[in-house]
C-alpha cells in the first residue's frame, strides 16, 4: 500500500509541475500572488502564460550595460550563486546606448532564450538582480529544493529619486547582527544611503570617554559594514550630533557616556549636558577629532551627517548666554562644512534648529528654532551645499496648500532637501509626493528606535516604495517581508533564536510566566 501511495504521489506531482512547465493561463488571482512579492513594487511588470524558466546551471543569463564590466562579473557571479544555489552561466555585453535610468534596471525570463538584464550601470544590474530574488519560486514536489524557477515575464524600473535613504540607530542595546540585518534589508529594498548614528557605541581612540565601556564596537566592525554594503549597492553615512543630542542618549534615559562617569569635563557642554557648548574652543576640538575619526571609519564617504537637531538648553552656560549666539552657531556650521569639503564631502543636518518655533508659518508643523540664533540671517549665509533633513513625523494637514511649508521653505531658499518621515504611512506618502512635484534631493527615512516588529515591516514597505516611486497600496505585502527577512538571515548566516525575524522574543521575558 505505501509503494502504491508514493506512486499515486509520484504522478500527481508530476502532473501538477508538468502542467506549469508547459504552461497554464495566468489569471488574475496568480498575476497577483506573484507581484505581491516585489518590494517595491516596478513601474511596469508583464506576466505572459508562457512555461516556467527554470533556473539551473544550463540558464544562460545575458546582462548588457554600460562600460566595460571589469571585475563586476565575479561580483555578480558571487551573489547569484548566494541567491539562487546554482553556478551562474553568465554572458556580459557592453552597449553604451542603453537608454535606462541610473540605477534601473530591465529584465526578461524566457524558456526559449534564458534571462537577459539591461542596465546602465552596476547599481542597476545589483537591483535587478534583488528583484528576481524576490520572484523566484523553490522547487515544487520535493523533499529538498535543487532549483529555483521564475515565470515568463518582463519587468521595467527605476527610481523615483536620486537619494534613497533610511537613518538607523546603533544604539547600546542593539547588536552588530541586528544592525547588520538592518543594512542588508535597506540594500534589498533598494535604497542607495543608510546614515548609521552610533548612540555613544563607537570606539574612539580619540576620546574613548564618549561611548559606553562596556558598549563599543570596534573600528573594524564598522568597516565589514561598510565594505559589505557597499558590495550590495548600499552607502554608509556616519552621524555625530555636533549641537543637540550631545550625551548620544535618549533624553527621556537621563544616561550621558560622558558625564555621568567624568564629571570634569562639565565645561564641554551646556549645564545639563544636553547641548554643547560653542563658546568653549575645546568643544570644537573634541568634535573635530571625534568626526574625523568616525569619517574615516566609514571609508570617507561622500556624506557625514552632523545631526544638530533638539538643541533644547542652547545659550543656557554663562559664556553662551551673554555671547552673540548667533555668530558663534554660524562659526560653528561654516567651520565643519569648511572641514568636511576639504575632504571631498558634504554635511547634512536636520533642519528643526533653522526655524523658529511659534512661527505661524509652521503651526502643526516641527520647529524647535527661537530668536536667539537669528535663522533668517544664518540661513542666508550658509552654503547651499549644506543639505537639510526636514523630519516631520505625521499626517499631515487636511488643506493642500499648507503640506510640508518648511520643506518648501528651504527648498525656495536653494537648499537640497530631503524630506524625512518616520512609520506614519499618510505622511510617507505625501512627503514622497511633494518631493517627486518640487524635484527635491530625496528622502532620509527614519526608522529610531522602533525598527522592530509591525513598525519595521511596516516603514521599510511604504519608504522603499515612496523612493521608487509607488505608493504601496494594492495589496497586504507582510509574508512577502517575511520571506524577504529570512532570505537576508540566510545570506548573514543567522544562526539564534533572538536573532530571527522581526523581533528577539514572541513573548517578552517579562511576561513568560514558568507553572
Amino acid at each position: 500500500m505505501k509503494v502504491r501511495a508514493l506512486w499515486i504521489c509520484a504522478i500527481m506531482t508530476g502532473l501538477v509541475f508538468g502542467a506549469l512547465a508547459d504552461g497554464q493561463p495566468m489569471d488574475k488571482d496568480e498575476e497577483k500572488i506573484i507581484k505581491s512579492r516585489m518590494i517595491p513594487y516596478p513601474q511596469k511588470v508583464t506576466l505572459s502564460d508562457g512555461p516556467v524558466v527554470i533556473m539551473d546551471k544550463r540558464l544562460v543569463v545575458n546582462v548588457t550595460m554600460k562600460g566595460d564590466a571589469g571585475s563586476f562579473v565575479k561580483r555578480v557571479a558571487k551573489l547569484y550563486k548566494e541567491y539562487f544555489n546554482v553556478k551562474p552561466n553568465l554572458i556580459f555585453k557592453s552597449d553604451v546606448t542603453i537608454n535606462i535610468p541610473k540605477d534601473g534596471y530591465h529584465f526578461k525570463s524566457s524558456k526559449s532564450s534564458g534571462l537577459s538584464i539591461s542596465a546602465s550601470n552596476e547599481n542597476g544590474v545589483l537591483n535587478a538582480l534583488k528583484t528576481l530574488r524576490q520572484l523566484a519560486e523553490p522547487e515544487r514536489g520535493v523533499e529538498k529544493l535543487s532549483y529555483y524557477f521564475l515565470p515568463e515575464m518582463t519587468v521595467e524600473d527605476a527610481p523615483a529619486m536620486a537619494f534613497r535613504g533610511m537613518h538607523i540607530c546603533w544604539f547600546p542595546e542593539s547588536e552588530a547582527i541586528f544592525i547588520e540585518k538592518c543594512i542588508r534589508m535597506a540594500a534589498y529594498y533598494k535604497f542607495n544611503y543608510v546614515v548609521l548614528e552610533p548612540w555613544a557605541v563607537f570606539d574612539y581612540k580619540s576620546h574613548p570617554e564618549f561611548s559606553w565601556a562596556e558598549k563599543k564596537v570596534k573600528t573594524k566592525t564598522i568597516r565589514r559594514l561598510v565594505r559589505l554594503a557597499r558590495s550590495q549597492g548600499l552607502t554608509l553615512i556616519p552621524q555625530l550630533n555636533l549641537f543637540g543630542h550631545a550625551p548620544a542618549s535618549r533624553h527621556i534615559s537621563g544616561k550621558h557616556p560622558v558625564l555621568d562617569f567624568h564629571p570634569e569635563m562639565q565645561p564641554l557642554f551646556e549645564p545639563d549636558g544636553w547641548t554643547w557648548c560653542l563658546s568653549n574652543p575645546a568643544t570644537r576640538r573634541y568634535l573635530t577629532e571625534m568626526t574625523l575619526e568616525l569619517y574615516e571609519a566609514f571609508e570617507c564617504p561622500p556624506y557625514f551627517h552632523i545631526g544638530c537637531d533638539e538643541a533644547y538648553s542652547m545659550g543656557t552656560c554663562l559664556t553662551c548666554r551673554r555671547a552673540d549666539y548667533a555668530a558663534l552657531l554660524k562659526d560653528h556650521l561654516l567651520y565643519f562644512r569648511k572641514l568636511f569639503k576639504e575632504r571631498g564631502a558634504q554635511i547634512m543636518m536636520w533642519h528643526d534648529m533653522l526655524v523658529v518655533k511659534g512661527d505661524p508659518r509652521w503651526k502643526g508643523y516641527v520647529a524647535m528654532g527661537s530668536e536667539k540664533i537669528g535663522t533668517e540671517a544664518l540661513l542666508n549665509v550658509l552654503p547651499r551645499d549644506i543639505i537639510i533633513c526636514d523630519w516631520q513625523y505625521y499626517t499631515v494637514p487636511k488643506k493642500e496648500e499648507q503640506q510640508w511649508p518648511t520643506m518648501q521653505y528651504f527648498h525656495g531658499k536653494g537648499f537640497s532637501v530631503l524630506a524625512c518621515p518616520w512609520k506614519d504611512p499618510k505622511g510617507i506618502k505625501s512627503q514622497s509626493k511633494l518631493v517627486l512635484e518640487k524635484g527635491m534631493a530625496g528622502m532620509l527615512c527614519t526608522t529610531w528606535n522602533y525598527m522592530h516588529s509591525r513598525d519595521m515591516y511596516r516603514m521599510l514597505y511604504y519608504d522603499a516604495h515612496a523612493v521608487w516611486g509607488y505608493d504601496g497600496t494594492g495589496w497586504n505585502a507582510a509574508s512577502a517581508f517575511n520571506q524577504h527577512l529570512r532570505q537576508v538571515g540566510w545570506d548573514m548566516p543567522i544562526k539564534h533564536y533572538r536573532d530571527t525575524g522581526v523581533s528577539h522574543w514572541q513573548v517578552p521575558p517579562e511576561n513568560a510566566l514558568l507553572h
